[in-house]
């Protein structure tokens, strides 16, 4: 979202439902998941949280419904609640407790124990969330909302409070001053166009390392002018009703420099005799090229951000969201058109932890591209 006429636009006008372009460049998407696949990596289900598994099997339930409720827990959350729930269950066998129907107190008890090994607010409320997930009180009360738990969480807060990581965010216009130094040609090599395609998509469309991750060739059209990517996956912010639009990135004619349709043209034609059958549009650079994880796509946008002088021991690859939103917002783009470029549900959001004053340093370079891009989202 920094210059204005390089930030991508969220298409209203392109159904969520629809089904890729048929003139969209083909690819099998390999199967790569499988269920229960590394212990790093859990696959949402009981499987992966066998407390949920036993309180589910002591409802009667069919197999089948049971994998059903399993999956209502996403690999990522799954993962989060496995480690506090294997350290309850422990809790519970060493004082002889039954951890799906425990004393109130206990429960606040082994979240006091958390506290004491240094852990802070948010990872507490983490562990309260886990714990909520399989505990039901007398008169089907949750424990998260129980008042003794909610006091509790409360004091964690007085005592390690949550506060947003940076106060103030980096601009967006060194990035783009380096990106533009990497002239578009034969001469630039895979690893830099592969870095400078991925850090443009970020600041562009300001999303997330998981939504980056999701853009593949099936979901894509590209002509001279534009480039449209459904997301056809679930996200962080799915819900039922609500889920991220399509987003648009329109070329930039004052510089082919920092136009991310031409270097997407480029991208795709310098990949296509390595990526085989893989449907995702970033692949690693280096052998065996395959897709690039949200881990790597993290670590190229830090690898620019170094190279453009950004401290990245301060500011993480998430930063991005941040750095593109508060440009565009400096530069008078309307909060509407940020909310929904960024995928944000309301102000608030953006308020607290994505609006912050730039780091004092010449602002001026790239202002026109991240402009005339959330411009761009207004007139959808």
């Amino acid at each position: 979202m920094a210059h204005t006429d390089l930030v991508a636009r969220v298409d209203e006008n392109v159904s969520q439902q629809s089904n890729p372009s048929t003139e969209n460049q083909e690819h099998t998407v390999p199967s790569q998941q499988s269920r229960d696949s590394t212990p790093s990596l859990p696959q949402a289900g009981t499987n992966s949280l066998p407390l949920v598994g036993r309180l589910v099997a002591c409802q009667g339930l069919s197999k089948e419904a049971s994998e059903i409720i399993g999956k209502s827990w996403r690999s990522g959350t799954a993962k989060q609640y496995r480690t506090y729930l294997q350290k309850w269950d422990l809790f519970c066998s060493r004082r002889n407790i039954d951890p799906l129907h425990p004393p109130i107190q206990e429960g606040i008890n082994f979240l006091a124990e958390l506290f004491a090994t240094g852990i802070g607010y948010s990872c507490i409320n983490t562990a309260r969330s886990a714990l909520s997930s399989i505990i039901t009180l007398p008169g089907g009360q949750s424990f998260g909302h129980h008042s003794l738990v909610t006091r509790f969480l409360k004091g964690v807060f007085e005592l390690r409070p949550a506060l947003p990581r940076y106060k103030e965010i980096w601009d967006v216009s060194l990035v783009l001053r380096m990106l533009e130094s990497w002239k578009l040609g034969s001469t630039l090599t895979l690893k830099d166009l592969t870095l400078k395609v991925t850090m443009l998509l970020a600041l562009l469309s300001g999303q997330r390392l998981q939504t980056l991750k999701a853009f593949s060739m099936k979901s894509m059209t590209l002509t001279d002018t534009k480039c449209v990517f459904q997301i056809n996956v679930p996200l962080k912010t799915t819900r039922p009703g609500r889920h991220t639009s399509a987003l648009e990135f329109c070329e930039y004619t004052p510089s082919d420099d920092l136009c991310i349709v031409k270097h997407l043209k480029l991208y795709l034609n310098l990949t296509s005799p390595l990526r085989g059958d893989c449907d995702q549009l970033l692949i690693t650079y280096s052998k065996p090229h395959r897709a690039a994880s949200s881990d790597t796509i993290g670590r190229w946008l830090k690898t620019v951000m170094t190279k453009s002088g950004i401290d990245t021991q301060q500011f993480g690859a998430h930063s991005t969201r941040a750095a593109a939103a508060s440009a565009a917002f400096s530069k008078k783009v309307s909060v509407d058109t940020i909310l929904s470029a960024a995928g944000w549900s309301n102000v608030q959001t953006f308020d607290r932890y994505y609006n912050k004053p730039l780091l004092p340093q010449e602002r001026n370079f790239g202002d026109e591209l991240l402009i005339a891009t959330h411009q761009a989202h207004s007139t959808v």
